[in-house]
């Protein structure tokens, strides 16, 4: 079974997967840009971080 700490998966070998650091991070730069945009642009804006969220938590091990 995995441990998820600031983003990294820590397997039970004890070896740290920072795979999906990166796009976490993006994640969540871009969920901070939202209202930097047009009123209009932020509903497709959540859609898409949505789906991004979705493909980093399809990408945990044991999903």
């Amino acid at each position: 079974m995995n441990e998820m700490t600031d983003s990294n998966s820590i397997s039970s070998d004890g070896q740290i997967d920072d795979r999906n650091t990166t796009s976490i991070d993006a994640i969540k730069n871009r969920i901070a840009a939202i209202n930097s945009l047009p009123l209009e642009e932020h509903s497709e804006e959540y859609e898409a971080v949505h789906a991004s969220l979705q493909r980093a938590l399809s990408e945990i091990d044991g999903i």
